[in-house]
């Protein structure tokens, strides 16, 4: 992935310093300053990241679309499942909740009713549920990470793509046939698109995606306090 992120990198700064026609008419879309933001900003977090990370950070952009949000269905689906077998412990049939935690999915489900059958103490579901959170920070934290990068990566991206913009046009300010107006519109494009591309999408995409994360640890934190409690009600 680094070996890519560079050569994707020196592309871009190819790409800033690439002799552009500058039409006549000013336009609020210019495909140049769109990939210097877009791809310059991916390039740096393919630097920074492995391949599994960078593959990660791409996947649970699924998130985002109805019917493809996979994590946190799964999510419900499992907090759906801990609810069931609590209520069912609760009210003495245990017989019906071992039956739900046997068909679950979910190891973490099935871990819950384990330490639940061996009354295990606070201390070891503390630790059961504390290396699971740990797991699921790991795995999903530096995709996180990724999003919240490129959020502060495209303004910057944006300004690289304004600053070779500028320097091609005071190179060629000498040219009879230069329109000034639209030659800043481009330069000036760069940073628009590197703001918007930051502050209004890949910022909220890290928030949302950080939400999901928050989710899932809340999730396995009320799995340890249905254990306890659980627990408790057994031992008394």
């Amino acid at each position: 992935m680094q070996i890519i992120g560079f050569f994707l990198l020196a592309g871009i700064i190819w790409l800033g310093f690439s002799q552009q026609n500058h039409e006549q008419v000013v336009s609020p879309f210019n495909l140049h300053a769109l990939i210097m933001v877009v791809v310059g900003s991916s390039a740096a977090v393919l630097i920074s990241s492995s391949g599994t990370t960078a593959l990660r950070t791409v996947a649970f952009l699924r998130e985002l679309i109805p019917g493809l949000r996979l994590f946190s269905r799964t999510t419900q689906e499992m907090e759906a499942e801990r609810e069931q077998i609590y209520a069912l412990w609760r009210e003495g049939k245990k017989s019906n909740a071992l039956s739900v935690a046997e068909k679950s999915r979910f190891a973490a489900v099935k871990q819950m009713v384990d330490l639940i059958l061996n009354r295990s103490p606070e201390v070891s579901s503390a630790k059961v549920f504390l290396e699971l959170r740990h797991e699921e920070i790991s795995r999903m934290q530096p995709a996180v990470h990724n999003w919240e990068m490129l959020s502060k990566l495209g303004p910057a991206f944006g300004m690289v793509g304004t600053i070779t913009g500028m320097i091609q046009l005071f190179r060629n300010m000498s040219a009879d046939n230069l329109n000034i107006g639209a030659a800043m519109s481009l330069a000036l494009l760069a940073t628009l698109y590197g703001v918007a591309f930051g502050a209004g999408m890949a910022g909220p995409i890290g928030h949302f995606l950080n939400n999901l994360l928050d989710e899932r640890l809340g999730f396995y934190e009320r799995c340890e306090k249905s254990v306890n409690e659980l627990v408790a009600r057994g031992a008394a």
